[in-house]
């Protein structure tokens, strides 16, 4: 069993949110300017994901009037000369012109998406990792029939934010997550791309970044699109956040 899958890692060097609880604190990720939690990432994707093709686009979203982002991103760009299955992009923008995270942010995950050339595509934040093993032949979701598949940092039952049920195909939640998901181009430009356009300038019960507007529009809209979760009922998670800020 073998399908061709591009993995899109978003990833950036440095940001400031400019409303929100974390207005005005300069967040980094610890490791930069090293590549080193990107190949971790990778490394630890390409174990768990063996029998699947896999090719890597990592997105950085760059700040090109900051060091930090500038030696970062010629780091990653060194990556592809020993791996002929990485490339790197980046959507840039200038640190002191104080532009919105969940702008530069969506804006680098859309830039991610247009540099895709599978029909499926599995968004992986930089700084997540697999702890379990994997059925690779369960995230073939076109050969399967779903449009989404989403991995879960929590256990695989229902809470306060969402419902967790099964319909013929799995486990069914309501709720849309920047947590590691898979889905295809048609389905992400059909249904989630236009709600994910609409960026948010507050940060409430939604979130922001893209999972903000996209449950805002759902819930708001009576969108029942369905999304899978990978697992069985009570499970609990295949996937662990290293988070970036102190990771190194």
């Amino acid at each position: 069993m073998s399908f061709d899958l591009t993995v899109l890692i978003p990833t950036h060097a440095c940001k400031r949110e400019v409303i929100g609880p974390f207005k005005n604190l300069d967040q980094k990720n610890a490791s930069a300017p090293s590549t080193k939690l990107i190949e971790t990432v990778i490394s630890n994707i390409r174990e768990h994901l063996s029998d699947i093709s896999l090719k890597f686009i990592i997105g950085v979203d760059h700040k090109r009037d900051v060091d930090l982002s500038v030696s970062y991103l010629s780091n990653l760009k060194q990556l592809p000369f020993f791996n002929d299955d990485i490339e790197v992009i980046s959507y840039d923008t200038k640190y002191s012109d104080r532009v919105m995270t969940t702008i530069t942010a969506t804006n680098n995950f859309f830039n991610l998406i247009s540099h895709c050339n599978t029909d499926t595509f599995l968004l992986w934040e930089h700084d997540w990792i697999f702890t379990k093993p994997i059925d690779n032949s369960k995230l073939d979701i076109q050969n399967i029939g779903i449009e989404m598949l989403r991995f879960n940092q929590f256990t695989n039952k229902t809470n306060t934010v969402e419902t967790i049920s099964t319909d013929d195909m799995g486990l069914t939640t309501t709720l849309f997550s920047n947590n590691p998901f898979i889905t295809s181009k048609q389905a992400w430009n059909d249904k989630y791309k236009k709600l994910a356009s609409e960026i948010p300038d507050w940060w409430g019960e939604y979130g922001a970044f893209i999972e903000g507007p996209i449950n805002r529009h759902m819930v708001e809209k009576n969108l029942n699109y369905k999304i899978h979760m990978y697992g069985n009922l009570n499970d609990d998670p295949y996937i662990a956040h290293l988070n970036g800020q102190v990771w190194r």
